[in-house]
């Protein structure tokens, strides 16, 4: 387990610094997230009364969008330098090939939530984290479910030629009740529905999250096989 620990720990910190050098992932997807909060706004007539309703279908569509956008990225990298055949053929558990892949995505995904939610709750004039421990909750659950499935589409599509139309084509179904059981816990947060519904959500999303992690993880060591 330390080994595995201290490989990821590696893969994790080197795929940090080559995003925080070219600043193209945070940028692309922070102004992409920008711009579906913004068309929404404008798309539907927002005011008090529909406002809590609508947010928490705009705001997981602004991160699902702009997450899936940039979650080829974390192996497309590897092989555009011809590096992911030396991950493939190095000496490690490819868990840990997994778990720093899943890491630096998910890590990417909440800077990217801590720089748009600001922006939604001005624009919208809603207080999204009125609740914050719970609500922090409900978003970090969502995102680690999005990243585990995000990241084993990304390995399984990377060496497609159409690899940017079936990442989205596969990854979406997989991710409806995700997104079902999120959307709805935030809106109960939002309205302030009954406790028994967004705590039912949130256990609901922690088992998805458990599930998919464990078959992801344990799936990703043949994917990496045919890469």
């Amino acid at each position: 387990m330390n080994e595995i620990l201290r490989t990821a720990h590696a893969i994790l910190l080197k795929d940090m610094k080559t995003e925080f050098r070219s600043r193209e992932f945070l940028g692309h997807t922070f102004m992409f997230a920008l711009l579906v909060i913004v068309i929404f706004n404008f798309a539907f007539k927002i005011n008090p009364q529909n406002t809590p309703e609508l947010a928490s279908g705009i705001l997981w569509i602004a991160f699902l969008f702009a997450g899936t956008l940039g979650l080829g990225r974390s192996f497309l990298i590897e092989k555009e330098n011809d590096c992911i055949q030396g991950l493939g053929l190095s000496p490690v558990d490819r868990t840990a090939i997994f778990i720093a892949k899943f890491l630096g995505n998910l890590f990417f995904l909440v800077i990217i939530q801590i720089m748009t939610i600001p922006v939604f709750i001005v624009l919208y004039n809603l207080n999204v984290m009125e609740h914050f421990t719970l609500q922090t909750a409900v978003f970090l659950l969502g995102d680690i479910g999005f990243m585990t499935l995000g990241t084993l589409i990304a390995a399984m599509s990377v060496n497609l030629k159409a690899r940017e139309i079936l990442l989205p084509v596969l990854l979406l179904p997989l991710l409806v009740p995700l997104l079902i059981f999120a959307a709805s816990a935030t809106a109960a947060l939002l309205t302030g529905g009954e406790p028994d519904t967004y705590m039912g959500r949130l256990k609901l999303l922690a088992a998805y999250d458990v599930i998919f992690f464990v078959v992801s993880a344990l799936v990703f060591e043949y994917i990496m096989d045919e890469l």
